[in-house]
């Protein structure tokens, strides 16, 4: 009868029969192994009974030394799953798929190789069939080694430009940067974007000449055109929209080969008072805490007093930001503030809390007061650092135990579907902030605390102005 092993060949030798029928055992044995780097001749129990291997290199490990244990014997301990898995398909199925086992070396790695274990009719044993992997290993081995020093560059990459991003956008010179070819605005830091009334993201790609008048805009060009080519700083006066004439310096650079501008702006005489009638050296001689606003708490100049109570580092930082991200337990504080301006015309002695850039929570209390035409909506703001006073105006918070009575206050002048609305969102943010300080500001495992998926926690974050939460 014609001996087979289990795995069907497509196509097998057609003389099979007459060129291997006179073959010796050593000839019988030496194919046996052709095509493999290791061949174990196994029990259906699992011992081992012969090995063959080609590569000399293999002598350190000791395979000789493998026959007569068990299988499950010479290989690491989290293989031994492996080697039964092996046993059992062969005696279901005859060929099993590869699996790889590491051999433990004395003071040498692991030696790798993948199996497969085939069953021959007529032979007693079972053959492993075995690929030395050290190659593979090693391979992969570099490979990592290359990834991490790649993911370790690429961090020192992302450092470099986010402490350089953030010192630019930390200076209190407006700078805008352009392309020199194409003068297409490139960048602009956070004291461009106030200087100059422009969203980063609406002028970021468009041409700078279409940001000034049209007056100004040849001279412009021309002032880039001679700061590229000239290599020198150029000086020009220039006529944005809604300002006056405005001092312009050009400077040019060089980024990857090409020859760009940065574009710094100063304020002429004529623009020494700003657009409140209040220069900035009289409200810094205010010994108070000073911030002028809008008619809905966005702030438009700061004194250093205000500043130095926030914790900021320049103006810039706070200006058309809302007042009720340093003013009030929540925003309710600040919409009870001007809603008192609006229909009194001013308010003194409002009792309420300040939060600073750090954390920390200073009763104060507050004065403010309309000026200006009913255009412009301008109010100015006295914040005064105080003890709260018995009796004094105070919206509540949650922790205040004469929050009902405190609340009654607000009936009437501020709607029930805002007040609603505003206590939720305080205890929203509440909950948002105990979630971050318990997680060690972990947004990912503060939004799975709080039922979240990550999106939407990003998107209250935003909206509590959460977002740089524990970054101190």
């Amino acid at each position: 009868m014609e001996q087979k092993i289990t795995r069907q060949l497509h196509k097998p030798f057609s003389s099979r029969g007459t060129v291997f029928a006179n073959l010796d055992p050593t000839a019988i044995a030496s194919l046996a192994s052709i095509g493999a780097d290791i061949t174990l001749l196994v029990t259906p129990q699992g011992d081992i009974v012969d090995v063959a291997y080609a590569d000399a290199s293999l002598d350190r490990y000791d395979i000789e030394d493998w026959v007569g244990r068990h299988w499950k014997a010479i290989v690491t301990d989290e293989c031994h799953d492996k080697i039964e898995g092996l046993l059992d398909e062969n005696a279901q199925q005859g060929t099993t798929r590869k699996r790889q086992v590491n051999h433990p070396g004395t003071n040498l790695p692991d030696l790798p190789v993948e199996y497969s274990l085939l069953t021959v009719q007529g032979l007693p044993y079972l053959i492993a069939v075995g690929e030395d992997l050290r190659k593979l290993s090693d391979l992969q081995q570099q490979l990592v080694k290359i990834q991490v020093e790649l993911e370790s560059e690429y961090r020192r990459i992302r450092e470099a430009e986010s402490r350089y991003r953030t010192i630019f956008h930390k200076a209190e010179l407006p700078v805008v940067v352009v392309d020199g070819e194409t003068q297409a605005i490139l960048d602009l830091n956070l004291a461009a974007t106030n200087f100059l009334r422009l969203s980063a993201a609406k002028v970021i790609g468009k041409t700078m000449h279409t940001q000034v008048q049209r007056d100004s805009r040849a001279e412009l060009q021309e002032a880039i055109n001679a700061a590229r080519h000239g290599g020198t700083r150029q000086h020009l006066e220039l006529r944005l929209d809604d300002h006056d004439h405005l001092q312009a310096t050009v400077e040019p650079y060089r980024e990857n080969g090409r020859s760009n501008v940065m574009i710094t702006f100063h304020s002429t005489a004529t623009q020494s008072a700003n657009a409140d009638g209040l220069d900035e050296v009289a409200l810094d001689s205010i010994p108070e805490a000073l911030v002028i606003i809008t008619r809905d708490g966005k702030v438009l100049n700061p004194n250093e007093r205000f500043l130095d109570l926030i914790h900021m580092l320049n103006r810039s930082l706070a200006v058309d930001r809302g007042l009720s991200t340093w003013l009030g337990a929540s925003t309710v504080d600040l919409q009870v503030l001007l809603s008192r301006v609006k229909d009194e015309g001013q308010v003194r002695q409002f009792s309420t809390v300040v939060r600073d850039e750090l954390g920390t929570t200073i009763p104060v209390l507050v004065s403010a007061s309309r000026y200006g035409n009913d255009d412009s909506g301008r109010i100015g703001v006295v914040i005064t650092e105080n003890q709260r006073r018995e009796g004094a105006f105070a919206v509540p918070t949650p922790a205040n135990e004469n929050g009902a009575s405190d609340f009654s206050q607000l009936v009437g002048r501020v709607p029930l579907k805002e007040l609603i609305r505003e206590a939720v969102d305080v205890i929203e943010k509440m909950c948002i902030e105990a979630a971050l300080r318990q997680t060690d500001n972990n947004r990912a495992s503060a939004a799975d605390m709080l039922g979240l998926s990550r999106q939407s926690l990003y998107i209250k974050l935003k909206r509590h102005n959460l977002e740089d939460f524990g970054s101190d």
